[in-house]
């Protein structure tokens, strides 16, 4: 694996693409905003331990962004959802909750009804967090793994890469495409845009802060660094409130935004929406307490992909 960084030669022509942070919305966890018939829906891993108790209920959630409500919870047998969406149909990801190595997936065609199934299954794997995309070629699924240490190695995560032609064959890359085993990867984003598979990955800075880095890479072996890295970093923006908040966003969780300690943006996700990038991201400390916020690009999806690199 060879990563492609600045040099002395590079310029940045056009400046850092400027993300307009707008508030914190939910008290909700990982999450994929999508648009489902012109309207904007979110997936939401519900948690009300956010990670810190393994036997509470945990589950996932189909939310109107317009209206806040919930049409489905499911996937009670999961965690760390993922969702990818294509023609009429909507697939939610998630690591089964009793084995770890499986990755199961739901499907529906209304964001109601849901049947289920496994989608890959590898022993000796501990996964956690997933990506699907498409390419030309077919699926790839991004697999954010914490086990087997001898491939893992030293530092925790490193991403796995799987194939697909029809989302139930998969064959795993090579181990050795495997990134980034000399330093800590986590809460993976990927996407295909314009002949380049795209890639967010959280990073660790000095002192336990936590933030992403974009790459982009055409063959899975030679990575691109975004120029404009890191995506976004927590700051004072991370403390107002949305207009279009959510009711689970308490009002003990508001007073808490205002002074909890803030180490960490994470887990960015994002789809096209009103001609704009709609992003949503966590904030916290990465030791149990977090939330979601809203932001947004002025361009499309491909375009701020792209801008990160020129």
């Amino acid at each position: 694996m060879a990563e492609i960084n600045y040099n002395e030669k590079t310029i940045m022509k056009n400046g850092f693409p400027q993300i307009k942070k707008l508030g914190a919305i939910s008290a909700n966890g990982e999450m994929t905003p999508f648009v489902w018939n012109g309207k904007l829906m979110r997936l939401e891993l519900v948690d009300p331990t956010n990670g810190l108790d393994k036997g509470q209920a945990k589950y996932a959630v189909i939310r109107d962004c317009e209206t806040g409500e919930y049409i489905s919870k499911f996937a009670e047998d999961s965690y760390y959802h993922s969702a990818y969406i294509e023609g009429d149909t909507a697939y939610v990801l998630g690591v089964s909750l009793l084995t770890w190595d499986t990755i199961l997936v739901y499907e529906s065609k209304d964001l109601v009804n849901w049947t289920s199934r496994v989608l890959l299954q590898k022993p000796g794997f501990f996964f956690c967090n997933t990506a699907l995309t498409k390419g030309p070629e077919g699926y790839v699924l991004l697999l954010e793994a914490g086990e087997p240490k001898e491939l893992v190695g030293d530092y925790p995560y490193t991403f796995f890469f799987a194939t697909s032609p029809d989302l139930i064959t998969w064959t795993f890359m090579d181990y050795d495409t495997a990134v980034f085993k000399d330093r800590y990867c986590g809460a993976p984003w990927l996407k295909y845009s314009e002949g380049y598979y795209y890639m967010i990955s959280l990073a660790e800075l000095p002192c336990l802060r936590y933030s992403n880095y974009l790459y982009r890479t055409k063959d899975f072996r030679n990575w691109e660094v975004g120029l404009y890295n890191p995506l976004l970093m927590p700051s004072e923006e991370d403390r107002q409130i949305s207009p279009n908040a959510h009711g689970d966003l308490t009002d003990a969780l508001k007073e808490e935004i205002k002074t909890g300690f803030l180490s960490n943006n994470s887990d960015i996700d994002m789809c096209d929406y009103n001609g704009k990038t709609y992003l949503n991201y966590l904030a916290g400390n990465q030791l149990g307490y977090y939330y979601m916020l809203e932001a947004e690009y002025d361009g499309t999806v491909a375009e701020f992909l792209k801008a990160n690199f020129e």
